[in-house]
Parts: C-alpha cells; sequence; structure tokens
C-alpha cells in the first residue's frame, strides 16, 4: 500500500474500487465459482478470440496529487484494444451470470470503468467500450455487457471515485505519520537482548531488507516471536516492506503473538494488527445464514462499512472480541470486516491456512501491489499441514448414498461417475490385492467428476432454494470440488490411492500429496520476505527442502542462551520400547518410570508414542500400588478446550503432578510452563512413527527425491517430536530440570546425534528398579 516517501500511496486499482463502490448486502448464499486455475484458463479462452491488436493484462498507472499526500493508482485491465477503443473487464463464472447479485456486476464494471478513464486520460482518447464479459465455463459461453463512454464522462467518474476515497487517503495518511513516528522511537519490548535474541534480529532485518528467505533454528524459551517482530515492525519504519503476517498453527502462538504486539503498545507502537478468525468464532448471529434476508449484520452491511473500518484501523490491535464490539456497533458482520481491512491494516495474525492453502485469502492479498513480508512461526510444523491441505479423499459411500435420492441430469451424471470409479477399480485392483496405487490421474475420472459438479451448478442455477434443501448432496458436492481443485495441481509428487475401506462400498480416492515442497514454494514466491522459525528445524537441508524455500536461502542454528547443567537428561537405553518388544518390557518400563517419579520432585509430564501404551503402563503402575504422592492427569483423545485446560490448572494448583501425555501432540510442543510450572519430562521411545502404507509411500518418494527416505520419512520426523517435548521444561534463565529419555535407540549415534546439542546426555547407570 506504502512505497516511496512518506507522503505517497499506492493502491490498486481493485482495492480503491472495492472501497468506493460496494453497496447493499453480503451475499455469501452459495454460488460456485471457478478455481483460480479455471479462471487462468477461462481468461486464456477469451484472450485467444481476440484480434492481434488486442492487449492482455494493460498495465495502468495514474497519479493524483491531494494535499500534502500523492496516490498512485496501479493495475492492470484484463484487456485494452487500441483499434476498437475497447477495455475489456473478464470475469469467470459457473452457471448463467444473471444469478450472480446485480451489486457485483456494478462493482466488476467500475472497475472496468476506471481501468478505462486512466486509459483514455493518460493515451488522450476522446471514447472508449467499457465491456464486463462473464465466461460461463461449464458451457464456453461468453455474458458481455457493453456501454459507451466519452473521455469527460470517465474523468468524471474517476473523480468522483477519488472524492470519495479522499477522505480514506487522509485518515491512512495520518495513520501512517502516528505509526512511523512510534517506530522510529520504539524500544525493544523486554528491555535488553537476551543472548540469542539479537542475532534472530539481525538476521531477520536483513532478510526483509534483502527480500530474501530465512530459516531460523533456536531454542524454547529464548523469546523468537518478540526477536522476530521487532526488526519487522523496525523495517516497515524503514520502507523496506509495507505489511506483515505472522502464521501460526495452533491457538498459543496467536496469543503469543498477540500478547508481544501488545507489549510493543504499552511501549509506544501505533499501527493495526489484525487476528484472523474462524468465522464460526466471529459471528454475531449463529444460526443465521450470510446473506441480508436472514442476518442483520449482512443486511446493508457495505453501506455501512466505511465507519466500521474507519473505526477499526484506529483501533490498534484488533482481537476477535474487538471486532465484534465495532461489529455490534456499526451493525455489521465482523468476519467480513475483517477481510474487507487486509489491504489496509500493517500486520495479519493468522493461521497458515490463510496463507498456505489452495484458496488463501491472506495470500491472494499478497499477489497485489503490497510487499508483505511472513513470518512462520513452528515452521517445522508446515510441511505435514500443508501436505493435508494439498490432499483430499472422496469416498464411494458417499456418492451411493447422494445417488439413492437423486433425479434428472444430476442421478445420470452420478451414476457416470460411478461406472467411472467400477471401470477403474477393475483396471487396478483384483480380489487378492484391493488397494491399488496410481502415478496417473485417470482423465475419465476426472471428467466424470467435472459432469457431475457441472449438473449440479446447472439446477441451482433454476432454483436457489435447491442448496439448503439438498444439504446431504451439497456435502459431496463440496467435496468433489475440494477433491478437482487439488487434482488441478497433480505433479510427479502425488499419488492417487485406490483404499479399500470398510465394507462393500467403502472405497475410498485419495489425492496424496506425498511432498509439499513445490506447492509451498509457489506460496512463497508471492511474499517479499520469508522467515519461518522453530526450536526444531534440523537437519537443516531436510526442512529446508520440504518447506519449499530456495537452495540460497539463509539457514542458521543459533546456540543455546541457558546452561547446559539446567537441564539433566538421563538416557536410559536398558529397556526397549520397540513395537514388538512392548508387553515384555512393559513391567520394566513401568517400573522405571515410577522410579523417576519417586526421585523427582515437581510436576512431571510423562509423554508416550500412542494411547494403547500409556493405558498399558498406568494399568501396571495401578497394580503395584499407583502413584504414591503424584497426582495423575491423564490425556484422552479429541480434548475439548476446557478438558486441555485441565493440564494448565493442575500444573498452577499442585507441585506434584503427574501428567501421561501423547508425544507430539497438544501437550509436547507450543506450550510454555515456566518455573515451578514443570521441572521433569519422560519420554517413552523416540517418537518413531508407526510403519504403514502412508508412511512407507513417504520412504520410497523421500528415497527417490532425495536419497534419503528412511531418514525423511521416519528418523527426522522422530526425533523432531522428541526434541519439541525436551524443550518444555526450562524457559527462564531460572528453570531448572530433569529429563529421563527410554529407549535403547538412544544408545545409536544416528538417534542420539539428533537431539538438541546444548543439553549433556548421561546413560543411566543406577540399577534397574
Amino acid at each position: 500500500m506504502y512505497s516511496g516517501p512518506m507522503t505517497e500511496f499506492t493502491v490498486s486499482v481493485r482495492d480503491l474500487v472495492a472501497f468506493c463502490h460496494r453497496s447493499e448486502d453480503i451475499d455469501h448464499r452459495y454460488t460456485p465459482s471457478p478455481t483460480a486455475e479455471q479462471g487462468m484458463d477461462g481468461h486464456a479462452r477469451v484472450y485467444r478470440r481476440r484480434a492481434d491488436s488486442y492487449h492482455r493484462e494493460y498495465p495502468v498507472r495514474y497519479r493524483h496529487q491531494q494535499g500534502e499526500c500523492s496516490l498512485l493508482l496501479r493495475g492492470r485491465a484484463d484487456g485494452y484494444d487500441a483499434t476498437l477503443g475497447l477495455v475489456e473487464e473478464i470475469k469467470t463464472c459457473r452457471g448463467d451470470p444473471a444469478r450472480i447479485p446485480p451489486a457485483v456486476s456494478r462493482l466488476h464494471l467500475a472497475q472496468a470503468q476506471v481501468y478505462a478513464a486512466i486509459i483514455a486520460e493518460n493515451e488522450g482518447l476522446a471514447s472508449l467500450e467499457v465491456r464486463l464479459t462473464w465466461l460461463d465455463i461449464d458451457q464456453d459461453q461468453e455474458h458481455p455487457l457493453s456501454q459507451h463512454y466519452q473521455r469527460e464522462e470517465l474523468r468524471t467518474f474517476l473523480l468522483e471515485t477519488l472524492a470519495r476515497f479522499s477522505q480514506w487517503l487522509e485518515l491512512l495518511q495520518r495513520l501512517r505519520e502516528r505509526r512511523q513516528a512510534s517506530l522510529r522511537s520504539l524500544p525493544f519490548p523486554h528491555g535488553e537482548f537476551r543472548s540469542g535474541q539479537r542475532d534472530i534480529a539481525e538476521l531477520v532485518y536483513k532478510c526483509v531488507d534483502q527480500g530474501g528467505q530465512l530459516m531460523i533454528e533456536a531454542p524454547t524459551g529464548i523469546g523468537k516471536t518478540s526477536a522476530v517482530l521487532f526488526p519487522s515492525l523496525k523495517a516497515m519504519e524503514r520502507d523496506k516492506h509495507e505489511a506483515l503476517v505472522f502464521v501460526t498453527s495452533r491457538t498459543v502462538g496467536r496469543r503469543t503473538a498477540e500478547s508481544s504486539l501488545a507489549m510493543m503498545a504499552e511501549a509506544g507502537l501505533r499501527a493495526c494488527s489484525l487476528s484472523l478468525s474462524a468465522r464460526a468464532s466471529v459471528c454475531l448471529s449463529p444460526g443465521s445464514a450470510c446473506h441480508g434476508d436472514d442476518c442483520l449484520y449482512a443486511s446493508g452491511y457495505y453501506d455501512r462499512l466505511q465507519g466500521a473500518m474507519a473505526e477499526a484501523v484506529q483501533a490498534g490491535l484488533l482481537q476477535r472480541e474487538t471486532l465484534q464490539d465495532i461489529g455490534r456497533r456499526h451493525r455489521v458482520c465482523p468476519h467480513q470486516l475483517a477481510t474487507d481491512l487486509l489491504p489496509w491494516v500493517d500486520i495479519v495474525i493468522a493461521d497458515a491456512h490463510y496463507v498456505y492453502s489452495l484458496q488463501p485469502l491472506v495470500g491472494r492479498k499478497m499477489e497485489e501491489h503490497r510487499r508483505w513480508s511472513v513470518l512462520v512461526d513452528e515452521a517445522h510444523n508446515l510441511p505435514e499441514r500443508a501436505r493435508s491441505m494439498y490432499s483430499a479423499k472422496l469416498s464411494k459411500s458417499a456418492l451411493m448414498r447422494v445417488k439413492k435420492h437423486a433425479s434428472g441430469p444430476i442421478k445420470k451424471a452420478l451414476e457416470r461417475l460411478n461406472r467411472a470409479i467400477l471401470a477403474l477399480q477393475s483396471e487396478r485392483c483384483t480380489e487378492t490385492a484391493q488397494y491399488a496405487i496410481l502415478e496417473d490421474l485417470p482423465s475419465p475420472l476426472v471428467n466424470a467428476m467435472a459432469d457431475v459438479v457441472a449438473a449440479v451448478v446447472q439446477r441451482m442455477g433454476e432454483d436457489v432454494r435447491f442448496p439448503p434443501a439438498n444439504p446431504l448432496l451439497m456435502d459431496f458436492f463440496f467435496s468433489l470440488l475440494q477433491w478437482l481443485r487439488v487434482a488441478e495441481r497433480w505433479g510427479d509428487e502425488y499419488r492417487l490411492e485406490l483404499d479399500p475401506g470398510e465394507g462393500r462400498q467403502g472405497l475410498i480416492l485419495h489425492l496424496n500429496c506425498l511432498d509439499p515442497s513445490r506447492l509451498l514454494a509457489l506460496c512463497h514466491s508471492r511474499a517479499h520476505a520469508t522467515v519461518a522459525f522453530s526450536a526444531t528445524l534440523s537437519p537443516r537441508d531436510w526442512m529446508r527442502q520440504l518447506m519449499g524455500l530456495q537452495e540460497d536461502a539463509v539457514c542458521r542454528r543459533l546456540n543455546s542462551p541457558f546452561s547446559p547443567g539446567q537441564l539433566q537428561v538421563e538416557l536410559e537405553t536398558r529397556v526397549d520400547t520397540r513395537y514388538r518388544q512392548r508387553e515384555a518390557s512393559l513391567d520394566l518400563l513401568a517400573a522405571r518410570i515410577g522410579q523417576f517419579l519417586r526421585q523427582t520432585t515437581g510436576n512431571c509430564i510423562v509423554y508416550f508414542p500412542s494411547y494403547r501404551y500409556l493405558h498399558r503402563v498406568l494399568e501396571v503402575l495401578h497394580a503395584a500400588g499407583g502413584l504414591q504422592g503424584r497426582q495423575l492427569w491423564e490425556q484422552y483423545p479429541e480434548m475439548d478446550e476446557v478438558a486441555r485446560n485441565g493440564l494448565f490448572e493442575s500444573l498452577h494448583r499442585a507441585d506434584n503432578v503427574a501428567a501421561f501425555c501423547i508425544l507430539g501432540g497438544l501437550f509436547s510442543e507450543g506450550i510454555d510452563l515456566p518455573g515451578d510450572l514443570l521441572t521433569g519430562v519422560v519420554i517413552v521411545g523416540v517418537g518413531m512413527p508407526q510403519v504403514g502404507q502412508e508412511r512407507e509411500l513417504l520412504r520410497q518418494w523421500y528415497q527417490l527425491r532425495y536419497g534419503s527416505g528412511f531418514e525423511y520419512a521416519y528418523l527426522y520426523p522422530a526425533l523432531q517430536k522428541v526434541d519439541q517435548a525436551l524443550g518444555r521444561v526450562v524457559r527462564t534463565d531460572a528453570d531448572c530440570g530433569q529429563a529421563l529419555l527410554i529407549d535403547i535407540r538412544y544408545d545409536n549415534d544416528s538417534y542420539r546425534q539428533l537431539l538438541p546439542p546444548w543439553w549433556t546426555y548421561q546413560r543411566a547407570v543406577d540399577p534397574l528398579p
């Protein structure tokens, strides 16, 4: 948004028009829209039909002076034909564009008028034809809407638009000057830098300055969040970039970033930060549909939006409660308000989905004219999270359920899809080998899925009541869309798995992304700079490759600010916890854990690789007399927030808690338990992923691609979980504690060398109990 001198603003034509010309209601009644790839393909189809004199993606620039403020408008008209005197805006859709709300078409036409006004002004043209063309991608049919304008009409429209924008521009200018002044004098929020924090800050500032990529591994408790945010904000004052997005993978990461920004605000920071929340968590009218006929906050939303936005950008820290308060005062939807604020705020705190998914709300904004830098917290989680976002499943049982109740063209399309699936099963599966893996994507299957989508879209166009009246079909429809969306990204790293599942109709079509690096690299390319940081990013080549960072990305591992003596780590290599030996060593394991809990004071967490193993050990301990002198807390599957908070409440109330938890789960990373809240951990096993078809596919791919199949699929992810759990104990300079790692494999150098180098590891020598 900002560039050059302090008084100059750069705004995209799209953002200008959206601010000035949207009106009426929010209407989120589902209207099927093409994917980004389908949209680009649709544009290409239209371009092929145009004359040689037609210029696609025609760049426009227009400078407007308003008092002491200079506004640079930038954008790209979809098409300009100087010979025909035509400016064209192309939009793709599915189905009859007559179903699209008139306010949406007016908005797109206004965008085309602004492009035309700039072109007419810059090139001295007397008049232009302004055309809005809707392309129905399913029917490959164009629906044009054209109007002729004289140059003076277009100029008047542009100046009126800029006049509407003038008050907002003046507010932005005041806020920018206030922000820049606050950044110039902003002190580090914790006073002096701790050991290691200054190194982080210098690396981050250089990365933003150079528009590069940086991967930082630094111990837990060092204060990485503040050390990354502070230099990024300082770089904003020097015009190195215009906006930040702090990417989190867990709620605790979001809260830490919010807390750090709140401390900076207390120290004088005057910037606008926005925390994005899921629609359901911020909604003021639960149960209402997202359109003006059903929701008070959607009705007339755009007519009241500017007042709400003016209050919001001056509020400083925009968290969920603040957005809800503004929404109530202005009677606007808080979730949509957050979306509309994205072009104008300084900092965004968001889940990885908003930046790295196949439909990234923030990622799309990063493709526009502002320079965004991305700060990825707990970056070791990104590859697996991305694999999930870039994969999709479709069950045959769901197809059969919706086919049973369908009729007409939809039923016929579903039957064709069923036949395509049966043909694929017959070709690739046998009675003895019902599970199959395909390295190619069968076009008959994809075409049959697309036919179902087209049939449903056609029916939705005929009757707006169809979607709410057919919830089961719509759920299947959305699953189909996601499957096709993933299929469009198909590459060498994908496999199509035919999983027989359970029962006669249990087949699951699994589009499995084995390696997210290619698609993550595309996401990184949108950013001005990318900083990925975590306590566990080793080995560095493994993490850099899977995160899709460039080969020339700067990778640094910082030393620990803590003394090695603050955590006494003992390796118990005489107990075999490998899967096939667990029952045989169960009594010895339980006795060793009991011995550690008796000899260690304070709260402890015992981590297990599975719930079954955890329960078996507890059974043995209870049979032997229980955990004398210890208060037991036990993790169980699918805990809600209240239940999860039970652990923290127990640790705050007592000093003798023994919490039995899952390694790699909610309580083994991302939680901060300083001081006496936690003084000891026991880690049972090495965190090795369970051997199975999924993990073996990964091993084969990593061996083929990187020559390190076992390491990338099993060993490195395993020890990463161990390292995270070890990091729960020492969080400050005053913390001390003990850790016990139990497994014969800790006697192996290839395992032990992957443990954090800043602690000292001693093999257990005392007699076993």
